[in-house]
């Protein structure tokens, strides 16, 4: 564009008027750049109730309220103890579910092979001897109690049986492959099983 155009486009532009005042512009733009903001926020805002609702139905699907994350605590904890030896903890109360899965597989990662139970005990025929070797057991004041269990006195193809009570558990050695007898009443010295204990 040369010098006498340019020239005559500003004279052109110097006749028009401007309608709208300076200060109103300004506000619109103000408006304008408000009004993006708050639709960003609300946008934000919706993705994160969405993903919270996402999370929600995973945690607690409709129909099934979620439960609180302290409803069910574990009722067994089992560790390495001394010279091979591992302590097996049995909790009581409303709070505690004994999952006997769970602890069969647990007690199996230590090399212990076990039938566990739970409102009833379990002994076989014939009972191997040896428990008194095997298995040591001391209850605690809050009504926990530790087993503590040496996988190299227990007897050749022989299992450890526990069954889980409210009020004690009952614990003794079964024979792999040979029948079982089961019993619901909890204490298994006083129901005629002198190779079964209490606690």
């Amino acid at each position: 564009m040369n010098e006498e155009s340019l020239t005559l486009l500003t004279d052109r532009f110097s006749e028009l008027e401007m309608q709208t005042p300076l200060e109103e512009i300004y506000a619109r733009t103000c408006r304008h750049r408000k009004r993006r903001r708050s639709t960003s926020a609300i946008a934000a805002g919706v993705a994160t109730v969405v993903a919270a609702g996402v999370t929600a139905i995973a945690v607690a699907p409709a129909g099934h309220p979620a439960k609180p994350v302290n409803a069910q605590l574990t009722a067994f904890s089992i560790s390495a103890g001394a010279n091979g030896t591992s302590a097996l903890t049995l909790r009581k109360g409303q709070q505690y579910r004994l999952d006997p899965v769970a602890l069969r597989q647990a007690l199996a990662q230590h090399g212990i092979p076990a039938l566990v139970t739970v409102g009833k005990a379990c002994d076989s025929s014939p009972e191997p001897t040896g428990l008194d070797q095997a298995v040591t057991a001391q209850r605690h004041p809050d009504g926990s109690v530790t087993l503590t269990i040496d996988l190299g006195t227990m007897p050749p193809a022989s299992e450890l049986s526990i069954g889980y009570f409210t009020s004690e558990t009952v614990f003794a050695l079964i024979q792999q492959g040979a029948p079982l007898h089961c019993t619901s009443a909890p204490g298994g010295q006083e129901q005629g099983h002198p190779y079964s204990k209490t606690e």
